[in-house]
């Protein structure tokens, strides 16, 4: 889970960053686009009605009254080389002169539209001619030939005589020129060029974003796996962060608490270890006393009882102050590797007497016979031997505790299971604590010694228990690689009470 925390805030880094430099790189290639493109349209169209108006003053007044009044060969050859000399001067596609009726006065000759003729084309732009007509110079908006080539019109108005004295003057024709806006292409290239960057854009913000998160989601996975280490209780590594930010400053403050919890801990295993020394003494002679005592009675005196009551009590405190002296003086682990089946064996033996008495089973079974650990065996025993003692003690009468050994890739599991009343949601987090105890008897320290035993030893230990119905403790330890015959030979106890 914290691992995939870890991750997952790595995942929001990087998502975050690229999304915000992606919606700047799109938005600012969308504006340059937008900008650049606009200006260049500006700039044709204006350029398309300084040629329209340009044209439309190279005819005088009277050559339009003419024109309009007089479609004869002579009027329209001298009208349409003006146009001729407009489309190459002017490098437009066509250029054209039309009346009211939207009949062609004259025109360029490639231009698909017979002289003396009404343009059907040109009632597509009824609004644009009305304001020609009106004295000003408008745009078309753009179109597509057969050819598929866009082109935008320009219409200029064409002032003429209205009266035959040639006083007035007035609109009577209107001048259009079609310019190519092929260049316009250019926009395509400009379009994929604009979101090929975009892209090498975002993939470098991709990258970017990747190592920035990247050197954030280090740190602090380094400091979580620090703070990890220092709940299970491993003091020995130090919080190392190199980072000069707020998250250095932060490794620093944990670092500080990790050696002050040491020390307290020093100073806590100090205290225990010499308060069970002062406590065990006087113990031992509270029991050779009483023991003495009790063999100078008769058999059938009463006051015996008492006094082996007394032993059994004093019995009780010194497994105490043993627990005390294992907790505050934990031994380094001696690894190497050994017989998953002969340990299991051994602890079976060292617990029959036990088991017996309780009238319990235990069902010891191992896939195969050769799993080997790698891990100090004294200690793996002792956490095994103390598992199965506490699976024997909750199970009823008549009761069975399996215990269960199989390997899996590079790692050996135990589990411990027994039939009896469980152990309460709410506390089985805490079973592992130090001084919490679930009996009536005991420091509470039984299970907490197991834990750091198999932590120390690279293990790791977890319990799932149904109150009522099972309780299951599960050891995974490495393995070990090696082949039967090879591991370093258990010693077999002698039968205690046998």
């Amino acid at each position: 889970m914290p691992g995939s925390r870890r991750r997952q805030i790595r995942s929001k880094l990087i998502v975050t960053f690229i999304a915000l430099v992606t919606m700047l790189v799109v938005a600012s290639a969308y504006v340059w686009y937008r900008v650049a493109t606009g200006h260049v349209r500006r700039e044709m169209e204006n350029r398309l009605l300084a040629v329209a108006e340009a044209g439309g003053l190279v005819f005088d007044p009277e050559l339009t009254t003419v024109l309009v009044g007089d479609l004869g060969p002579r009027t329209r050859a001298i009208a349409q080389g003006q146009l001729r000399q407009i489309k190459d001067r002017l490098g437009v596609r066509e250029a054209y002169i039309f009346d009211r009726q939207h009949r062609i006065l004259a025109s360029t000759d490639s231009l698909d539209m017979d002289v003396g003729v009404v343009a059907p084309q040109l009632d597509n732009y009824g609004a644009e001619i009305d304001r020609a007509f009106a004295g000003e110079a408008v745009l078309t908006v753009p179109f597509t030939d057969r050819s598929g080539v866009v082109y935008q019109t320009a219409f200029a108005p064409l002032i003429g005589y209205r009266d035959a004295e040639g006083t007035e003057r007035d609109v009577v024709a209107v001048f259009g020129v079609d310019l190519s806006l092929a260049f316009l292409e250019v926009f395509n290239d400009f379009r994929q060029l604009t979101v090929l960057l975009s892209l090498i854009a975002i993939l470098l913000a991709v990258i970017v974003g990747v190592v920035f998160a990247r050197s954030l989601s280090q740190p602090i996975g380094a400091l979580v796996q620090s703070a990890e280490r220092m709940e299970r209780g491993e003091m020995a590594e130090p919080v190392a962060v190199e980072t000069q930010d707020e998250i250095g400053y932060l490794g620093d403050a944990l670092e500080n608490m990790r050696k002050g919890i040491v020390r307290r801990d020093r100073h806590l295993r100090t205290m225990l270890a010499g308060v069970a020394h002062e406590i065990r003494n006087p113990l031992g002679g509270i029991e050779i006393f009483a023991g003495l005592l009790r063999d100078d009675l008769p058999t059938d005196d009463h006051r015996r009882s008492h006094l082996e009551k007394i032993i059994r009590e004093v019995q009780h405190l010194k497994t105490i102050i043993n627990e005390f002296l294992i907790y505050a003086r934990p031994r380094h682990p001696i690894i190497e590797p050994f017989s998953l089946s002969e340990l299991l064996d051994d602890v079976s033996f060292l617990l029959t007497a036990e088991a017996e008495a309780r009238d319990v089973v235990v069902s010891v079974d191992l896939v195969d016979d050769e799993i080997s650990v790698h891990a100090d065996v004294e200690q793996i025993k002792r956490a095994v031997l103390n598992l199965v003692k506490n699976a024997i003690q909750a199970s009823s009468e008549g009761g069975t505790v399996e215990v269960r050994g199989h390997q899996v890739e590079d790692k050996v599991r135990v589990t411990v299971k027994d039939y009896g009343s469980g152990i309460a949601p709410e506390q089985v987090q805490r079973v592992f604590d130090p001084f919490f105890t679930t009996k009536g008897s005991g420091a509470g320290l039984g299970l907490s010694i197991v834990r750091s035993i198999i932590e120390e030893n690279d293990g790791d230990i977890w319990v799932e228990s149904v109150p009522h119905e099972r309780t299951i403790f599960f050891i995974s330890l490495p393995a070990s690689g090696t082949g039967g015959g090879r591991f370093r030979a258990v010693e077999k106890p002698a039968a205690l009470g046998r």
